[in-house]
């Protein structure tokens, strides 16, 4: 296996291994810049981040396609960045600022962008998960190339929006990886109270599809793992559930100190972390070398920094405009 997995590796082109690791450093350093506007009063909202889950976004957004949609929760940056949102419109929507993506008009967690694939969440229940289903089947009516990426925490995966969606594609054969990212608690409740079952990829057979469990803090292999999937996916169009093992290293949200992590739980996965595990093992494999590795960090870093500084700059909607865009123009 690990001669296949080598092999792999060396198949694909480099740029791509250094877009998974930018994909993830840009999204940890604007998610700190994020943590640090919170604690200064200057973000409208709450603040949830993906620190420590980066690496089950940005495999996804490696492997997908130009036509691929995506239904993203509130711990996915990484889809975003990897499907090409800029950095600095994530500090405008977050500041709440006129000329971000929902024009300041909606909660800093609520947005997306279709020229991207990638629909704006509404709810991180799984509200989103027939909606990218759907999307799947009109573009595959069209003849368009279209795999569909829904994810899902969990919690989550107790509600009925979850079992609506997952069971009518997998009826209609919609090519949706609905990816379970499994980070051990849905806010403070632990998994042994959400579910009886050993792991939650082991309702996939309860569905008619199939069903796979990985590390999702290992996101070299998560990538090709996804990237194998989906070519296969194109050609016998099919609905699959991916579970992706992971844990959030911070609260529910920055209002939550997640004292009831054991602190040792951290300590192992904290060991683990994607981005850790991926410098180490692209250098390993000879595909990125440490100064390589470092410039992709500090240009990321640079990136974040002007972006933020910029978007404070922006400015906040005008209170004029308040009714403007509640309905639809005659």
């Amino acid at each position: 296996m690990d001669a296949e997995i080598k092999t792999e590796l060396s198949s694909v082109p480099k740029v791509k291994w250094e877009g998974l690791l930018r994909t993830m450093l840009m999204a940890r350093k604007t998610e700190e810049r994020l943590i640090r506007l919170y604690h200064q009063a200057k973000i409208y909202g709450g603040v949830y981040t993906g620190v420590g889950q980066e690496g089950i976004g940005a495999s996804a957004t490696s492997a997908s396609g130009p036509e691929d949609l995506f239904a993203p929760l509130i711990r996915n940056i990484t889809v975003h960045i990897g499907r090409g949102e800029t950095v600095r419109d994530i500090f405008r929507q977050w500041l709440s600022r006129a000329n971000g993506p929902t024009r300041g008009r909606d909660g800093n967690v609520h947005y997306g962008n279709l020229k991207n694939g990638v629909y704006a969440m509404i709810s991180h229940l799984g509200a989103m998960l027939p909606v990218v289903v759907g999307g799947v089947m009109a573009k595959r009516r069209r003849g368009l190339d279209a795999v569909g990426f829904g994810f899902i925490g969990d919690g989550g995966t107790s509600t009925g929006d979850f079992h609506e969606a997952i069971n009518f594609s997998a009826v209609f054969n919609v090519p949706v990886v609905f990816i379970v990212e499994n980070n051990h608690y849905a806010y403070s409740t632990p998994t042994k109270h959400q579910y009886k079952c050993k792991h939650l990829v082991d309702k996939a057979p309860g569905y008619g599809i199939e069903g796979h469990f990985m590390d999702g803090n290992n996101p070299v292999e998560l990538f090709l793992f996804l990237h194998k999937l989906t070519a296969d996916m194109r050609k016998n169009p099919r609905t699959v559930l991916v579970e992706c093992d992971t844990l959030r290293m911070r609260g529910h949200g920055e209002h939550d100190d997640s004292s009831y992590v054991p602190r040792e739980l951290l300590a192992e996965y904290g060991a683990r972390d994607p981005i850790k595990v991926t410098r180490e093992r692209l250098t390993s494999e000879g595909i990125l070398t440490v100064d390589e590795i470092a410039a992709i960090e500090q240009a990321c870093l640079a990136e974040v920094d002007i972006a933020y500084q910029q978007a404070l700059k922006d400015p906040p909607p005008d209170p004029a405009t308040m009714a403007n865009g509640v309905y639809a123009d005659a």
